[in-house]
């Protein structure tokens, strides 16, 4: 199976490159409260998260997707993951 290019968008959505800078900047804003804080979401978001945080890591988002009820905890610029 190919790889959706970065560019891809479907009809009246958001490309991948949309949705990840929609989703950065929401995280920031979360980020800048300097509060503990808990993002439940579904994977592409987590997944976009984590492969902009972290490019250090040569993951892709697609690499990133955590499996059905498991995510990451990311704090002071580092993460593990939450099994």
């Amino acid at each position: 199976m190919a790889l959706p290019r970065s560019g891809d968008q479907p009809p009246g959505g958001e490309s991948g490159e949309q949705m990840t800078r929609r989703v950065l900047a929401a995280y920031k804003a979360l980020e800048s409260r300097k509060e503990n804080t808990v993002i439940v979401t579904h994977g592409g978001v987590i997944a976009a998260i984590m492969a902009s945080l972290f490019p250090e890591e040569g993951k892709n988002r697609y690499q990133w997707q955590p499996k059905p009820g498991e995510g990451y905890a990311i704090t002071g610029g580092t993460y593990s993951a939450i099994p």
